[in-house]
């Protein structure tokens, strides 16, 4: 297509080709020079064919083709990334390199959420851990990094002899070296991120418990008693989770006896849907052989279940066990030992 044979040129009209050839001949020589060190030969080849067409291009299409690339080129360079990810990733790129820390440093403090929104993904008492491994003076820098209600829960995670030094800490700094705030911005960040990489799965909360459960009465009581004067509620999901409903199996005759009058048949049925085969043999012999009998068929016939379902009814004994055991009714053996609830 010859733009000389077009009396009005339209910008929709033009091929890709006509447009670069345009756009280049628009362009001082050494800009030029560097934006076509970038093609290759064949792309070459059709821009300097379209540059042949061209005899006469109106000023109105030079301006339509520079505005479109333009336009281009800002939703490729600048749509995907938001003014702080520009501040912060391309702004610095723009200076002189000896300007650069402290220009990063100092956005990083007031634009960058990357730590404030790492901290909320995890859990306060995690966060805290983490802190109890720092110096005291890093771990105060790190609770000034974090959005106040952050701070504040993981605070509260602390004992109060931990809280009383921080708070000091915090109180009393109130000028750090960038470097620093960075370097223990970047700690908390690793290890943070560090938390869902590779490393050791387990379900401490429930390992802890299982644990403590093989201890003696006595100490149960003792533990459980110190650390609820720390941690409450750790101290009691861990009273809850110290037996298992595995753990009944080695229950005596005379305890299931007294947990069979104080549940409910319906939770009972469900609960030992897919139970071990001696947790089932415990049950049926401390029933009526009638009783027994229904209650076979009735796990027999019970259709699938949601595992959340049955867990919520074996949730629902441990429950009546663990208070039966508190009266002093039900005993439990754990462990094989002679340790008895």
């Amino acid at each position: 297509m010859s733009l000389a044979a077009i009396e009005v040129p339209r910008l929709e009209e033009l091929t890709g080709p006509q447009r670069t050839a345009i756009l280049v001949m628009y362009l001082e020589r050494s800009t030029a020079k560097a934006v076509l060190q970038h093609f290759d030969d064949d792309e070459l080849q059709d821009v300097g064919e379209a540059m042949a067409t061209i005899e006469r291009v109106p000023a109105a299409l030079v301006q339509g083709v520079v505005t479109s690339f333009v336009q281009e080129l800002h939703e490729a360079c600048l749509v995907p990334a938001t003014g702080t990810e520009f501040a912060m990733g391309v702004l610095p790129e723009l200076i002189e390199e000896r300007r650069r820390p402290k220009l990063v440093s100092g956005l990083r403090r007031k634009l960058s959420r990357r730590l404030a929104d790492e901290v909320k993904r995890h859990p306060a008492r995690t966060v805290a851990a983490i802190l109890r491994d720092e110096h005291p003076q890093t771990r105060a820098v790190a609770m000034l990094l974090m959005e106040e209600e952050s701070a504040a829960a993981v605070l509260e995670k602390l004992t109060d002899e931990e809280r009383n030094d921080l708070a000091l800490r915090m109180a009393r700094i109130e000028r750090l070296p960038s470097d620093l705030v960075d370097e223990v911005e970047d700690m908390l960040l690793h290890a943070l991120e560090s938390e869902e990489s590779v490393g050791w799965a387990v379900a401490g909360v429930d390992k802890a418990a299982k644990i403590l459960g093989r201890l003696s009465p006595d100490d149960q009581a003792i533990l459980l008693e110190e650390l609820s004067m720390e941690e409450p509620e750790l101290s009691e999901t861990l009273r809850k989770r110290m037996v298992v409903f595995d753990d009944l199996s080695s229950m005596d005759d005379r305890s299931m006896q007294s947990v069979l009058k104080s549940i409910e048949r319906d939770k009972l049925v469900v609960a030992l849907r897919g139970a071990s085969p001696d947790m089932l043999d415990l049950v049926l012999r401390n029933m009526s052989s009638r009783a027994a009998a229904d209650l076979a068929d009735e796990i027999d016939v019970l259709g699938p279940k949601p595992k959340a379902v049955v867990q919520a009814a074996r949730d629902e004994i441990l429950a009546v066990v663990l208070q039966l055991k508190e009266e002093g009714v039900v005993t439990l053996s754990l462990g094989g030992g002679n340790d008895m609830m």
